[in-house]
């Protein structure tokens, strides 16, 4: 499975994955014509599907132009409902831990925790047999996965960094901290997982060595920092 970090922070998010014969979007929270610019045109002409989160607008900012540029966009009502495009045809809802077939990929959204309904998503590979969790924009992951090969996780702030109160209590209702994120991934079984991939850092409240260096001191694993 290929996992190409495109855009990851509060100014947009996007990445794609592949397996080889199914190539999705996850999240497209840049404008369209930069979106298009950083995947080097492979949005829209070569993808699959768009799948997003929710509804703010670094990670759904170019969801109008996506569907209609033609593209399959998975996604909750709610967040189509927020953008005002529920009723396009391209606009696929998507329901907590239902099956959705993409090709070659399998789809289940998974409840996340945030300020307005948010979705993460399980998604399995029928080709290679390898199984991913993307989860961010989240306070807490209730779902534990079973054979992971990867993990797209948020680690937003270190609450030692973040010396406002009314921030450090709307990001304790809404985003994962590295503590938080560090504690979810000791508590699942990661014997088979390769990679795990920390996104949405915050430019003022995370320090990215030093997250990546306490991620693989608590895992073992190979820890790659998704750039902005």
């Amino acid at each position: 499975m290929e996992i190409k970090p495109i855009a990851s922070s509060s100014k947009g998010n996007a990445y794609l994955v592949s397996d080889g014969m199914t190539t999705i979007l996850l999240e497209c929270g840049l404008p369209f014509k930069e979106l298009k610019h950083r995947t080097k045109f492979v949005v829209p002409s070569q993808i699959d599907a768009c799948l997003v989160s929710h509804s703010h607008n670094d990670h759904a900012k170019s969801l109008k132009d996506m569907l209609d540029a033609g593209v399959d966009c998975y996604a909750l009502k709610e967040t189509f409902e927020a953008k005002g495009v529920a009723a396009h045809h391209m606009a696929k809802s998507i329901k907590f831990n239902n099956p959705y077939y993409l090709k070659t990929m399998l789809i289940i959204p998974l409840e996340m925790m945030h300020d307005v309904p948010c979705v993460g998503f399980m998604i399995a590979s029928r080709k290679t047999g390898e199984r991913m969790l993307f989860a961010t924009d989240t306070y807490l992951i209730k779902a534990a996965p079973v054979g992971l090969t990867h993990i797209m996780i948020e680690a937003n702030y270190d609450v030692d960094l973040v010396e406002d109160d009314a921030l450090k209590n709307r990001l304790f209702k809404s985003h994962m901290g590295i503590d938080t994120t560090i504690d979810y991934l000791k508590s699942i079984n990661l014997s088979n997982v390769q990679q795990i991939y920390l996104m949405h850092l915050s430019s003022r409240h995370s320090n990215e060595a030093e997250f990546k260096k306490r991620v693989q001191a608590a895992t073992g694993k190979i820890v790659v920092v998704c750039e902005e």
